[in-house]
């Protein structure tokens, strides 16, 4: 694993539930010293009270400073206009972030670091800093978000892409889809904290949480954002032609969902809300089958869902859309576009001894933590720093 560098991070908030990316920045906290700077957003806030709460929560964050998370790792929350894609607020957002991160990088005497984005439009702050390396970690196809201005955002992205030093990407597509100019995009696959969720296997009936033990089975389960890339209707279909299943969906509604109170009206779905992360090996607990129920488009193509390698460590059987980087987990995942197809799935999955024996769905992914990932991820940088002091 590298150490020794200073690293700046630009992300989504890190008061966000764990994801690929908080993962392995806080494994290379452990010997780097990291400034980790929130996202200052990628659209216009709605007038609704969801994004009204973000706001606020914004600016209680930038007035509260940086926030220390361990001996090597601070957060940060810049504050800027929020109205991205108007050109007109472009310059006076950027003079604003150049104070904010002058002030900070030089509080924390980050000097000749690495230059880390999670995000696609941090190209125009990459010549605000000497650093040793610049590097565009790509985890989603921002240009597919609902609600994003896609034009203004690709042309962002792209210009960080040819400012970049080093580029990886979290699967295949994705990679395909970000070259540019002849540059080469490196492949890291998602890793899983599996001593974590395979506590799981040693959870017994009567020490499930008490919003789930009572719930009838089989349990069909989902943990994860409801966004507009979760195909809801097929859920709801699903539970309406089988009441004698349970469905439950673990996790916040997103405001590009939209109204979700067709769901509601399902005596057999169970909308359990938002979970924090250390709670969720006791709800894959109580799943006979856990859910990857997107929807296959442009957007969810280039997905490497983080949740498929927690389900099986927590050794449940998966029942997922046909994506490409699930499909070579077809030994353990059983593949549903429709709900009639989730139907068959599951009932197969009931059927078939591959699927009852939960230590050896766990197994199937026991090689794959993050600690492994975060190795290749070092050698990729410490190839680059090399590359570019040639």
């Amino acid at each position: 694993m590298i150490s020794g560098h200073n690293i700046i991070c630009f992300s989504s908030d890190w008061c966000q539930d764990p994801l690929s990316k908080h993962h392995i920045i806080s494994r290379l906290s452990q010997n780097n010293r990291i400034l980790w700077i929130n996202s200052i957003g990628l659209r216009t806030p709605t007038v609704t009270v969801k994004d009204a709460s973000r706001v606020l929560a914004k600016l209680k964050s930038f007035f509260r400073g940086a926030q220390k998370i361990n001996k090597h790792l601070f957060v940060i929350s810049p504050v800027a206009i929020p109205f991205h894609g108007v050109s007109f607020f472009k310059p006076f957002n950027q003079l604003l972030l150049w104070i904010q991160l002058f002030y900070y990088t030089h509080k924390f005497k980050m000097t000749d670091c690495i230059i880390w984005s999670f995000l696609p439009n941090t190209g125009n702050l990459l010549g605000f800093f000497r650093k040793k390396l610049s590097l565009y970690y790509i985890t989603d196809d921002f240009t597919k978000f609902d609600g994003y201005p896609s034009e203004t955002i690709e042309k962002r992205e792209n210009e960080l892409i040819d400012r970049c030093d080093c580029i990886i990407a979290s699967s295949k597509e994705l990679a395909r889809k970000k070259q540019r100019n002849g540059k080469s995009v490196s492949v890291v696959n998602h890793g899983v904290n599996h001593a974590h969720f395979a506590s799981a296997l040693d959870i017994p009936a009567d020490r499930l949480p008490f919003d789930i033990k009572d719930i009838a089975r089989p349990i069909l389960g989902f943990y994860g954002e409801l966004n507009t890339w979760i195909d809801l209707p097929m859920i709801a279909e699903a539970a309406k032609k089988r009441l004698q299943w349970s469905f439950v969906l673990i996790g916040r509604v997103a405001v590009e969902a939209g109204d979700i109170g067709f769901l509601q009206k399902i005596p057999n779905i169970h909308l359990l809300g938002q979970k924090k992360y250390e709670e969720l090996p006791g709800y894959c607990a109580a799943f006979d089958a856990a859910l990857i129920p997107m929807k296959i488009n442009d957007l969810t193509i280039c997905v490497n869902p983080l949740k498929l390698r927690e389900y099986l460590a927590a050794g449940v059987p998966v029942i997922s859309a046909s994506l490409p980087e699930v499909k070579p987990y077809a030994d353990v995942v059983k593949f549903a576009n429709t709900a009639d197809e989730l139907i068959t799935a599951f009932e197969e999955i009931q059927k078939e001894e591959r699927f009852k024996d939960k230590a050896t769905l766990s197994r199937r992914v026991e090689n794959e933590g993050w600690d492994g990932k975060v190795e290749e991820i070092s050698e990729i940088i410490q190839q680059a720093i090399v590359k570019k002091n040639v």
